[in-house]
């Protein structure tokens, strides 16, 4: 929602951007629409590799056993999202540990620890934290394939059967892979 893109699209210029209120609207419209979409991608992916496989499961069947395959690749998206947060904040959360009531306790020996926003900022920090959150991505991606890989071959009697089940699926994750590095990628505002 804050890519230049996304931001080209719904005639907002980047470098001169509206109060998060007045994005409301597109981003909320945004985030359906990519869910509806993405929704829409992996069912198409189901029904082509159930067709190539001619699987006697149902679609439904299906969908609901290799939905699995996708929780991997959330859970990378989320913790790679969410790093920088992390490392800066994750520092006040050490310090409260060891002060949880402002006592003046010091339980952990990290109550007078300096917190620095420093960690996540500058082009060498740019550089590593772009590095773990593809590979975050990737390793994410991998295991997804991983587990539609496993799900398939429980699925389908024949490993042909089980490559041609899962072939549709793991095109659309190797697509997501692409998506989501570009979305690392890209220059975002704000």
């Amino acid at each position: 929602m804050r890519t230049f893109f996304w931001l080209g699209l719904n005639g907002v210029n980047p470098l001169e951007l509206l109060g998060r209120t007045a994005m409301m609207g597109m981003g909320g419209t945004g985030l359906v629409a990519t869910f509806l979409l993405l929704a829409l991608l992996f069912a198409v992916a189901i029904l082509l590799g159930r067709r190539l496989a001619r699987n006697r499961f149902s679609f439904v069947q299906l969908a609901g056993l290799l939905v699995w395959s996708i929780v991997p690749i959330a859970l990378a998206y989320h913790i790679a999202h969410y790093l920088t947060d992390v490392l800066v904040n994750g520092q006040y959360a050490l310090v409260a540990l060891s002060d949880p009531f402002a006592r003046g306790w010091n339980l952990f020996g990290t109550a007078h620890m300096p917190v620095t926003a420093g960690i996540a900022a500058g082009a060498d920090a740019a550089r590593w934290l772009w590095n773990i959150q593809a590979a975050l991505i990737v390793g994410g991606h991998i295991l997804a394939v991983l587990v539609a890989h496993v799900t398939a071959s429980r699925l389908a009697p024949a490993t042909s059967q089980a490559a041609l089940l899962q072939v549709p699926l793991t095109v659309l994750m190797v697509a997501y892979t692409l998506f989501g590095l570009w979305l690392l990628a890209t220059p975002t505002a704000g």
